[in-house]
């Protein structure tokens, strides 16, 4: 079954979720993720030696060869072990400049809602389900959003965000770094934890992070309020900003489409920092206003395009 191309308006804080189960659990992925589901055909999967317990192997598709991950033993879902009387099925999944497939046992249905639809897990509870981002609540039954990047991350861990913070030593840089004011959005703890990190081991220190764009256009909505009332620009309080694109409460888009738009703070720089970075997507971060986009995990590029906009030529 293909995706089926279904446009959302820009920045009106929509998204898409596809909706599948495995055993009883209903699960949720952003349609954007999805190229396609097709047959799951076991007899087409080639084994490979010292790989991750939950990677069953590869196999081919249109001549590309596609990593096969089985979400029901990655995810420790207990139930019926016997799939003979499930015809499963492979979810193609297209993100980070990846191409994987997930083995899932039914499709559901696609559900257009907002993000404010999708409740964010508690700190407590997000501890101990970590390849869970939130939920949501359709017709009495409860779907959980799939963290699909953490789970490539656990499977590829040679893929995952990382960097050391000798990598951007720059000390000339490092002195402007430190009169720089940013804002982050982005609801991973983990990939906001180690933005932070990174950003603040080379010389921005002066950084407050969101775990959604709901309260970061709060955020960005005092401080313009506070300069205006002090007679000063809004780049004396925020310099750049740097927002993901999927967040529960509202979307990286719609926080961008605010800022620049109904908030009219032009000069603040915005990065776009997401997995789902593609031509159609780079249109869409251009039209709400962004200055950049970097598809995740690329945080080198991220300190790069940083310094470039805060400092142009000067760095």
């Amino acid at each position: 079954m293909a995706k089926q191309d279904i446009l959302l308006e820009t920045g009106t804080n929509e998204v898409e979720i596809a909706e599948f189960a495995i055993s009883s659990q209903c699960f949720g992925v952003n349609v954007a993720k999805i190229r396609e589901f097709v047959p799951y055909d076991q007899l087409n999967v080639t084994k490979l030696p010292d790989k991750h317990p939950s990677m069953l192997g590869v196999f081919l598709l249109r001549d590309r060869t596609i990593p096969l991950i089985d979400l029901r033993m990655h995810l420790n879902i207990k139930g019926k072990e016997d799939q003979s009387s499930v015809r499963q099925v492979v979810a193609i999944t297209d993100f980070n400049d990846m191409i994987n497939g997930f083995i899932i046992d039914s499709v559901n249905r696609i559900h257009r809602l907002s993000w404010k639809d999708i409740e964010p897990l508690s700190s407590f509870i997000e501890n101990c389900a970590i390849s869970i981002t939130g939920s949501i609540h359709i017709e009495e039954r409860e779907i959980l959003v799939l963290d699909l990047e953490r789970i490539i991350d656990e499977v590829f861990p040679e893929s995952a965000m990382s960097a050391s913070e000798e990598d951007f030593a720059d000390k000339p840089k490092e002195e402007k770094r430190e009169h720089t004011k940013l804002i982050i959005a982005e609801d991973s703890s983990t990939i906001r934890n180690l933005i932070v990190k990174i950003l603040t081991s080379v010389g921005y220190k002066n950084i407050t992070a969101f775990e959604n764009g709901k309260d970061a256009l709060d955020e960005f909505t005092r401080l313009k309020q506070k300069a205006e009332s002090e007679g000063k620009d809004i780049t004396e309080y925020v310099t750049f900003a740097v927002f993901d694109i999927e967040m529960p409460q509202m979307d990286g888009l719609t926080l961008c489409k605010n800022v620049k738009g109904e908030l009219g703070l032009t000069d603040v720089k915005v990065i776009m920092f997401s997995s789902l970075i593609n031509e159609q997507m780079a249109l869409k971060c251009k039209k709400v206003g962004a200055n950049a986009h970097i598809t995740k995990p690329n945080i080198h590029k991220l300190v790069e395009l940083a310094d470039k906009l805060c400092f142009g030529d000067e760095s």
